[in-house]
């Protein structure tokens, strides 16, 4: 399943699409998805993928992150969830992967995949994520020093 933050306003800001296992979202040129804006810190929060679970958590930022109405430090995201960055409010959305149509005149049907257990339902639980707490705990480095 892939997943997209949709901007409440549409046509204000692009969607941001959650498609790293940590995207780090703010006005510094090195953030993943950057907002040019005053009121969105240099480095304001970070939006995590993992096992289909999607994280946002603020890094300190002077205008905060808030889901569904609530400022908080870090939450859990569900599709549907209002999830606001500064003065910007954003929707997660789900997307189901679709199939691609078979091939015409194929004869004979696709080789079956096979399925993987879901952790949740086999009572195993994912290991935590390991997200920075503040901007200052994230070393950027650019890519030419590589």
């Amino acid at each position: 399943m892939t997943y997209q933050l949709i901007p409440a306003d549409k046509g204000s800001y692009p969607p941001i699409p959650v498609q790293r296992p940590v995207l780090l979202i703010g006005r510094h040129p090195e953030c993943d998805f950057r907002i040019d804006l005053p009121k969105i810190s240099r480095r304001h929060c970070c939006v995590a993928l993992a096992y289909d679970r999607i994280l946002v958590r603020d890094l300190g930022s002077h205008n905060g992150v808030r889901v569904n109405g609530r400022v908080v430090e870090e939450a859990m995201l569900q599709a549907g969830d209002e999830v606001a960055i500064g003065p910007l409010i954003y929707r997660l959305v789900a997307e189901s992967a679709i199939p691609s149509p078979p091939a015409a005149g194929a004869t004979r049907p696709a080789a079956a995949t096979p399925k993987r257990a879901d952790p949740a339902q086999a009572g195993m639980q994912p290991p935590p994520l390991a997200l920075p707490k503040r901007s200052d705990d994230i070393d950027l480095v650019p890519l030419d020093d590589l």
